[in-house]
Parts: structure tokens; C-alpha cells; sequence
């Protein structure tokens, strides 16, 4: 009888094996993950001189573990059995107090001092006042609901590299870090702040950049979502973790801004998206290289140098200027050119700390103008 068990067990297995091979050779490839938010691997293409090298096999570990059968359910099994054995983590995010996604500082290089620099070349060629706002990660703003062995060194660590390189430096720096940390306003499973951060942050803007904040009593608060799973959740697997809520701050007229990406007309708010895995990318459709936004009348132009922090932070700061985002990831011609051509009046950098630290296209600002 054991053995005639073993035997189902062993058939039933390779039964399994036989059905997961069958289905990644058959299963076309996907190009991206919309619950990571993220390009998955593709296909190597085979190289004799990277596979002695050791980088085709690397490449090819890569894509057999992102074009996996299933693969979204078994990261959410592997990260409740991580919790049962007591880790509290998964894909490198941290399963904190309270259900609290806290994605990890993962950076391979700090380019930091370089960055700063960089900026600060990019001011001097502009002869523009250039503002740099840089924002906590959920990994400081949520320091307090990690576990108590996490150790939380590294990431002050970089706080303090960071106010260190501003001595040196001229720049016109609102410090955006203490009130950020201290009100918690970031979503629970994404690595943003929420609707109530960006308006914080707006906020705090407001001394350094010359205008008046409006009032949160001039806004009109729309939830468009309640069951928002950020990118914290999706690339951890903690789907039981509660759901985010989306809630936008409407008023009269933000439905008459002009608004171009990249050449092609969109909406302030992309409603469709709620529909998606997505559903922070409701602020302007997601990502875009180059996103100007105006209203038809004169008024002052700030440039926005930025990650995907700045989209919902735009609904605000469009009531005073007119907007030009653009974000290095994307953009390819010259920045210091743009500013002279266009009239740009203001310049505000607009980065997460992780993000601004290890970017290697910050340099791009140094391009000179021609």
C-alpha cells in the first residue's frame, strides 16, 4: 500500500513538471508584468562568447523565472510560506506591522554626490533657479513598523550623505523629508504617496517656489478606487494585506488644462486605468518622456525634472504655472537646450531619494547648450 501511494505520488509530481514544461514552451512570452508594473525578461539570444562568460546562463536564469507558468501564484504562496517561517519578507519587500508593505532599499550604486553635482552644473549653465525636492521612500516614512531586527543604519545612512553633499552646494533644496516622514501619507502597498502626501508636498513647496498653497478646502476629494494593490503588493505576493484607496482632489477647472504626452493629447486624469492593475497611473496614464500641461492664458513656466512621484503632485502645482515634465528615463534631447529655447522660468527636480541616488541620467543635465 505505501508503495502504491509513493508511486501516485511520484506520477502525480512528475505529472505536474510535465504540465508546467509543456505550458512554458506553448505559452507565449509576455513582455510585461501589469501586476509588477515591470518589463519581464525576454528570450536570450544564444552567444557563444556570453555563455563561457557565464552572462547567457544568467540571462537565461532570468528568463525562465519571469516567464514561469503561474508564476503570480506561486510568489504569493512562496511569500505566505516566507511569513510562516518567520521572514518577513519576499521579493525584497517587507512585510511590516499592520500589514505595512515596505519596499526595500535595494540600490547596487549610489551616484548621490554626483547627482548633486550634476544639478548643480545644470543650474549654473541654465542661469535658472533650480529647486531640488527629494522624497523619502516608504522604507523611511514607515522606519517605525518595520520588524526589530531590520536594520534601519543604511537607510539613514544615505539621509545623511545627502544633507552632507548640500553644504556644498548652492541650490535651492525645501526640505521635504522630516514633515513627509512624520504625517505617514503614502500608500500601504505602493512605494508613492498618496493623494494626501502630494498635496502635503505641495504644501511645502509652496515658500521655496513663491506661490500659495490653496486651501485643502478648495479641493473637492473623489475616491475613485478602494481596492488598490500598489507595487509593493504585486511584486510581493502579500495579496491578503489590505487594499489601498485612491481618492483624487478635484476643482473647478481641472478638466480645461491642455494636456500633451509626448505629442499626442490625454486627459489630467486617465480613468480607464482604474480598470487596470495600475491604478495609480489614473495621474496622467503612467509614464511618459515629456508631458506639458497649460492653460491657453500667460503664466510663469516650471520645468519639472521627475519620476512618477511628480503625477499626482501635477493637479496642484498646474493651478500656478505651466508644466513641462520630463522624465530622463525617456528623454533624449538636450534639457539645458529646452530650458533656453522655451523661456522656462523655474526648474524643480522632483525624485525619490532611492531613485535620484542610483540614477545614472541625472549626468544627462550636464549636456551643454549648443
Amino acid at each position: 500500500m505505501k508503495n502504491k501511494t509513493n508511486i501516485i505520488n511520484i506520477l502525480s509530481c512528475s505529472l505536474v513538471l510535465v504540465l508546467l514544461a509543456t505550458m512554458f514552451f506553448i505559452v507565449p512570452d509576455k513582455e510585461l508584468s501589469q501586476k509588477e508594473n515591470r518589463s519581464l525578461t525576454l528570450a536570450p539570444k544564444f552567444n557563444i562568447a556570453q555563455l563561457f562568460s557565464g552572462e547567457y546562463t544568467a540571462d537565461l536564469a532570468d528568463y525562465i523565472s519571469d516567464q514561469f507558468p503561474l508564476r503570480d501564484t506561486f510568489v504569493s504562496v512562496k511569500a505566505y510560506s516566507e511569513l510562516l517561517v518567520g521572514k518577513l519578507e519576499n521579493n525584497g519587500v517587507v512585510y511590516g506591522k499592520g500589514g505595512v508593505l515596505i519596499a526595500r532599499d535595494n540600490m547596487t550604486e549610489n551616484r548621490l554626490k554626483e547627482n548633486i553635482q550634476a544639478v548643480s552644473d545644470f543650474a549654473t549653465a541654465t542661469q535658472v533657479p533650480v529647486y531640488l525636492g527629494i522624497l523619502p521612500r516608504t522604507i523611511d516614512v514607515f522606519s517605525e513598523y518595520l520588524p526589530q531586527s531590520y536594520p534601519i543604519d543604511n537607510n539613514s545612512s544615505l539621509w545623511k550623505q545627502y544633507f552632507e553633499c548640500l553644504k556644498k552646494s548652492e541650490l535651492i533644496v525645501p526640505n521635504l523629508y522630516e514633515p513627509l516622514c512624520e504625517q505617514n501619507n503614502y500608500y500601504l502597498t505602493d512605494h508613492h504617496y498618496n493623494t494626501y502626501g502630494a498635496y502635503q508636498t505641495y504644501n511645502l513647496l509652496g515658500d521655496s517656489l513663491g506661490y500659495t498653497p490653496k486651501d485643502i478646502k478648495f479641493f473637492k476629494k473623489e475616491k475613485v478606487a478602494e481596492d488598490f494593490c500598489g507595487t509593493s503588493m504585486r511584486a510581493s505576493g502579500f495579496y491578503l494585506a489590505s487594499k489601498d484607496k485612491i481618492t483624487l482632489f478635484r476643482y473647478d477647472g481641472d478638466t480645461e488644462y491642455k494636456v500633451m504626452a509626448d505629442g499626442k493629447q490625454i486627459d489630467l486624469y486617465d480613468f480607464s486605468k482604474l480598470d487596470t492593475t495600475d491604478k495609480y497611473a489614473v495621474f496622467l496614464g503612467g509614464n511618459h518622456a515629456r508631458v506639458d500641461i497649460s492653460v491657453g492664458v500667460d503664466r510663469p513656466k516650471l520645468l519639472i525634472i521627475r519620476d512618477s512621484f511628480a503625477d499626482s503632485l501635477v493637479p496642484f502645482l498646474a493651478i500656478h504655472y505651466d508644466l513641462t515634465l520630463i522624465d530622463l528615463r525617456y528623454f533624449t534631447d538636450n534639457v539645458a537646450q529646452t530650458v533656453k529655447k522655451e523661456e522656462i522660468d523655474k526648474i524643480l527636480v522632483l525624485e525619490s531619494i532611492g531613485e535620484f541616488a542610483s540614477a545614472k541620467n541625472i549626468s544627462y543635465l550636464r549636456r551643454p547648450i549648443e
